[in-house]
């Protein structure tokens, strides 16, 4: 910049001496030395604005059109009329020497879209020509996914803090269930010496509702805890054709006794994955067991294994109802079910143990159509993971709607 004052100061010093030609050669060069840092300034994403003490824009660049949805025609605009929450009076009024203590301040702007963005005022060494003052250079930068990071990271710490609490809770009621269970036990054995047929029958017919539902309060428990509680996991090279074969032939009643037929689709080589093989039958269970239930009048459940590049593929794909965009929405929710036997935690502790192994869990469905559960494994263990939007097309040729991956 200074280079280019001086340049400018001996050209109006020898104004009057100059040819023709020799001047336009001189504003020309002044106008390439313009355009290129204008288009160096409308490069660079963060937004620059300068302004003077009467608070008009000078000079805006691109990057900050777009981070405050100003309009082309904004040069001698006045800066307040974007952004009101300033106290321009109070920063343009100080010593611009003092300019540095509103440095970093945050605002929140609602226009283009919902940003958060940080600014910092710099003095620019040219002076007003009004008031002899130097102008004064807004500098923003977009912290938007910063700004969301935190907010994630705080809400998981809250999260987390009220799993670990609950967590506590559900363990510590163990202990009195499984006491309830024992005395209800010999409270049975107890109604075995009653004489009287007709109110031995009905007592036992009340205990066994009482025992079947401590029974289920305890597998409420049981679940929760197995879907919170981090298991460590330990991971072997295995084949994952294996613990399907396992886990349908330790499901074969429950299908056979819904009708349901099981098409199991294996490529001619399916590579190792490491994985934990108890975990991941724990995962193949709850995901079968959700598509036989799905289909209670029969129907067909394809299993189908593929690789891409960096995973291996396991699309659990039924004929059931399909499942609702709105319910779909919440289907990852804890304790929701669609089911009336449910508990709403089968498929966290698929995901828990998905992601436990460095993969991913797709699920796509429309209602009606059936229902397709992905399940994608690393075919190398991954340290260092990409973080990809929860919401993606997928690659599904076997049910429309949309997908959510976790």
């Amino acid at each position: 910049m200074k280079s280019t004052t001086g340049f400018l100061d001996r050209l109006i010093e020898r104004m009057d001496r100059l040819d023709p030609a020799s001047l336009q050669t001189y504003v020309l060069r002044l106008v390439r030395e313009k355009g290129f840092l204008e288009t160096v300034f409308n490069t660079i994403r963060e937004g620059v604005i300068v302004i003077d003490q009467g608070r008009r824009i000078r000079f805006i660049n691109s990057g900050a059109k777009a981070l405050l949805g100003i309009a082309e025609e904004a040069g001698s605009q006045r800066i307040d009329r974007y952004l009101r929450e300033v106290d321009w009076s109070l920063l343009l009024s100080a010593d611009p020497e003092q300019w540095h203590r509103v440095s970093r301040q945050e605002i929140e702007v609602f226009y283009p879209r919902h940003r958060y963005l940080s600014f910092y005022v710099v003095p620019v060494n040219s002076l007003d020509s009004d008031s002899n003052i130097p102008l004064a250079t807004l500098i923003f930068h977009d912290i938007t996914a910063a700004h969301e990071d935190t907010e994630k990271h705080v809400e998981s710490r809250r999260v987390e803090a009220i799993t670990m609490l609950a967590a506590g809770v559900a363990h510590e009621l163990g202990n009195p269930l499984n006491s309830l269970t024992i005395h209800l036990q010999l409270l049975g054995r107890c109604l075995r010496g009653l004489n009287d047929a007709a109110l031995r029958q009905e007592t036992e017919d009340l205990l066994a509702v009482a025992v079947h539902e401590v029974a289920r309060l305890d597998g409420i428990v049981a679940n929760f805890l197995h879907a919170v509680r981090p298991v460590p996991l330990t991971l072997v090279p295995l084949e994952v054709r294996s613990v399907l074969e396992s886990t349908l032939s330790f499901m074969r009643q429950e299908i056979e006794n819904r009708a349901v037929h099981v098409q199991a689709v294996f490529p001619d080589h399916i590579p190792r994955v490491l994985g934990d093989a108890a975990q991941l039958h724990q995962a193949f269970y709850n995901l079968i067991k959700n598509a036989v239930q799905a289909m209670s009048g029969g129907g067909q459940l394809q299993i189908v294994c593929s690789t891409r590049p960096d995973f291996l593929d396991v699309r659990f794909v039924d004929t059931g109802a399909g499942i609702s965009a709105e319910q779909l929405t919440h289907i990852m929710d804890p304790y929701y079910t669609t089911k009336a036997e449910g508990t709403g935690l089968g498929l966290l502790i698929v995901e828990r143990i998905v992601r436990g192994h460095g993969g991913e869990l797709g699920i796509t469905s429309e209602a009606g159509a059936g229902t397709v559960f992905t399940v994608s494994l690393p075919l190398r263990e991954r340290q260092v993971r990409l973080l990809e939007s929860r919401s993606r097309a997928a690659p599904s040729e076997d049910a429309a709607g949309p997908e959510i991956r976790r």
